[in-house]
């Protein structure tokens, strides 16, 4: 049998933020007597940083609110904020700026990292700064922290003097590193335990996006590179990432190393070619030498393939490339000024509808000759309950209160992982009839929307947890027969508290028929102090994240929490219902605290089958050992393997897994039941 696996996170304990005194009590935890009241309320403003400067380059420090324009979807906006950030309490320890650099060393061999490295030390040694504060992340066979943000110029020469070595490429299976902020406001390099997946440098550096989401200011990172080609599965993640990045107002500032081949001092057995277009020298050592050059804002169609991908981050998101790198300390030092040379501009959307969709951002200014850079739109963030409050909502939350069955059959599984103390994420799928779902024409094409509504009620009636959704789908007459023939299949994750609960799920597809699904929700306790296990989640396979990235732009905008590792995905199944010939998968998460010691212990899984007709076991596994797949400080492992159905007679069985450690820690044991046909 098989043994799938992923990869943990990195722990790291943050530079800047002070420890937790002992026994402080968590604040996310239901142990304190006295919870806070918090009051939300909605606050739609999107926020627009903009670099203005002359036709030579110079900054502008003298424009007007009036003199600025800004259009959302080719409507103007009316602007609430402005401000210059050079005019708000400069040079104030209070108020600091953040800069990541980012040493994407699976394209650079160990001489392209030495020249970018060195200059990279000059440049931290003059800019960190009780204001400017500066973290170091490496990304080769895994994306690693190597330093947290500090304004220490020492600790940062430390952390990007060195070289690593890189023997694979790219890899997918690196581990997750997380950057959000402290509980004192400043921003801090740690991990999420509970969500990981696979990654390349352009999924590393949205990790990195999504980890500073909290901080509100305008972050910059610099991205050292060999650049990569633009392929068709790197398009799916480019726009993914270039999402993140502008939802967290993050400014993307591409350095091309390869710069360092016409310097003389690293290769010297290259010489540039007469015009940046030609074909490099067969003699090169390195075969991917880029002359030097300035980029203009045009060139962007006649740039080589590896520097398509480093060009459209900066272009997207407000930064500028560094491609000329004979003075690449120079071009870190623009970067540097630039964080304090922009102008804040903040409107507030004309009825918002957080969907997901995406909302172009174009910036003009009334005064001539002035060039402005800023992120060309964002993806509005879609909301966990988008049809509360609308009519369409409203009708599944009277379905869902009355008491007909309703005719579409659903097949539901909710499998839960724990997040953090005395919260556990439920990744809900479910699945329906394609016939079931009802299209009519629209535009010219046929259309349906998929409304789903989910609510987990306390054993007092009162509501924990709830989500809905709507699913848009649009579908050629000649492909209606092969929709209806296939079954429709929903994923969408929400936080709970450990209880019991009753899980209610309704459903319409169009007409006027729908679908109800109700079932009981047991989530146990985690303190964190134990090991533990999530899941189980059943799958029919895992699959190769390149099958998915054509989904990717609708994960991203529902904002779900896929089961990813090792360069594949869990597709959880419905109905837990597998044939002999297939394999099925097992995901799980074990999380074992005493993996955080400097002397973690051996950690396995091990799994029993049981006949449900007998109630004996006809297949116990091996300890499973994972100890290999983790990493240092990381309590959680994920991990997957096969479910041997292949060795089973048809019928119904019960699958029973639990955690163990050389320690004797043993977590509760988990279950789910299916069946072989």
């Amino acid at each position: 049998m098989g043994l799938l696996v992923a990869l943990g996170g990195l722990a790291l304990q943050p530079a800047t933020a002070p420890a937790s005194p002992a026994g402080a009590q968590d604040p996310l935890s239901s142990g304190g007597q006295h919870a806070p009241v918090v009051i939300k309320t909605e606050t739609n403003v999107v926020l627009v940083d903009v670099i203005a400067t002359d036709k030579k380059g110079s900054y502008l420090k003298d424009l007007e609110q009036k003199d600025f324009h800004v259009y959302e979807d080719h409507a103007e906006q009316t602007l609430s904020s402005f401000s210059r950030e050079a005019d708000l309490q400069p040079d104030a320890p209070t108020r600091p700026r953040y800069l990541v650099l980012f040493f994407d060393d699976s394209t650079m061999d160990a001489r392209l990292q030495v020249g970018a490295r060195e200059e990279a030390e000059k440049f931290v040694e003059s800019t960190a700064s009780a204001n400017r504060l500066v973290a170091v992340v490496d990304f080769g066979e895994a994306l690693k922290i190597t330093q947290n943000f500090t304004g220490d110029g020492s600790l940062l020469k430390r952390a990007v003097s060195t070289v690593v070595s890189v023997s694979v490429r790219a890899q997918p299976d690196a581990e997750r590193v997380k950057l959000r902020v402290a509980a004192r406001g400043a921003a801090s390099l740690d991990r999420m335990d509970s969500d990981y997946g696979p990654r390349g440098p352009l999924v590393s550096i949205r990790e990195v996006a999504e980890s500073l989401l909290g901080v509100p200011e305008r972050k910059t990172l610099i991205l050292f590179s060999a650049g990569f080609a633009l392929t068709p599965d790197h398009q799916s993640e480019l726009t993914a990432t270039l999402n993140a990045l502008n939802r967290a107002n993050i400014a993307v500032y591409p350095v091309d190393v390869r710069g360092f081949l016409n310097s003389g001092g690293f290769h010297p057995n290259c010489s540039p070619p007469s015009h940046w277009k030609d074909p490099p020298d067969p003699n090169c050592i390195n075969q991917d030498i880029v002359p030097n050059r300035e980029i203009t804002p045009n060139d962007g169609d006649n740039l080589s393939g590896n520097e398509q991908v480093l060009y459209t981050l900066a272009k997207g998101t407000g930064g500028f490339e560094i491609f000329n790198n004979n003075d690449l300390l120079h071009g870190l030092e623009k970067v540097s000024k630039e964080m304090g040379e922009y102008y804040n501009l903040g409107y507030a959307p004309q009825n918002p509808v957080h969907d997901g969709s995406f909302h172009k951002i174009s910036v003009k200014v009334t005064r001539p000759g002035v060039v402005v850079r800023y992120r060309t739109g964002y993806y509005d963030v879609k909301s966990p309950d988008l049809l509360k409050g609308r009519p369409e909502g409203k009708v599944l939350e009277e379905r869902v209160a009355g008491s007909q069955a309703g005719e579409i059959p659903l097949s539901i599984s909710a499998p839960y992982f724990y997040v953090e103390p005395g919260v556990a994420r439920v990744n809900l799928a479910l699945s329906i009839p394609g016939s079931a779902v009802e299209f009519e024409k629209q535009n010219g094409v046929l259309h349906s929307e998929v409304n789903v509504l989910g609510i987990a009620y306390r054993e007092n009636g009162s509501v924990a947890a709830r989500f809905s959704d709507t699913v848009k789908l649009d579908c050629e007459k000649k492909d209606i027969r092969d929709f209806a023939g296939r079954p429709f299949d929903y994923q969408n994750t929400f936080n709970i508290a450990p209880g019991s609960y009753t899980l209610k799920v309704v459903l319409s597809a169009g007409g006027e028929r729908f679908g109800k699904y109700t079932a009981s929700l047991a989530v146990d306790d985690f303190s964190g102090n134990d090991l533990s296990l999530g899941g189980p989640a059943l799958g029919n396979q895992f699959l190769r994240i390149s099958q998915l990235t054509a989904s990717m732009h609708t994960q991203l905008q529902q904002q779900r929490a896929p089961l990813l590792f090792e360069g594949m995905e869990l597709v959880p199944s419905t109905s837990y219902r597998f044939a002999r010939s297939t394999q099925p998968v097992v995901y799980v998460e074990v999380y074992d605290p005493a993996l955080k010691g400097p002397l973690p212990p051996r950690v396995g899984v091990v799994f029993n089958i049981i006949d449900k007709k007998t109630n004996q076991p006809v297949f116990s596994s091996h300890t499973i050992l994972i100890n290999d797949y983790s990493q240092p400080g990381n309590p959680l492992i994920p991990v997957g393997f096969q479910l041997p159905v292949d060795q089973l007679q048809g019928g119904a069985y019960r699958l029973e897994i639990k955690g163990r450690d050389a320690l004797g820690n043993v977590s509760t044991v988990r279950g789910a039941d299916f069946s072989v046909e």
